[in-house]
């Protein structure tokens, strides 16, 4: 399944899940820093607006992986928070994707690609 003929790890085949548990250890770690529930939230909804300007970059592209990859930061986020509610956490994460997602559908903010 994830082995080659070899006995290798094949990366190319489970790269979202490798994505999923590093950005888990660094949505942990970067929680740990964030030293009050504002500054929690603030990053956290950030955060959400990376997510939305990515998921409306591959909108017309295989955006599953990125889900999965995106969960794992919310969660590894969740996990090491000391400070502020879960809950709004979540809603700020979802509402930075939305607001930017919404943004960049709209024109208002665009990007150029390199």
């Amino acid at each position: 399944m994830w082995l080659d003929k070899k006995g290798n790890v094949n990366m190319f085949d489970v790269w979202a899940e490798y994505f999923f548990f590093v950005l888990l250890a660094t949505g942990f770690i970067v929680s740990l820093f964030a030293g009050s529930a504002i500054i929690g939230y603030i990053v956290i909804f950030l955060c959400g607006m990376m997510a939305g300007r990515l998921i409306y970059q591959r909108q017309e592209k295989l955006v599953a992986p990125y889900y999965l990859i995106l969960v794992g930061f919310l969660i590894g986020f969740i996990i090491g928070s000391r400070f502020g509610n879960k809950s709004v956490l979540i809603t700020l994460f979802i509402a930075g994707g939305f607001i930017s997602y919404y943004i960049h559908d709209r024109g208002i903010l665009h990007d150029v690609a390199f």
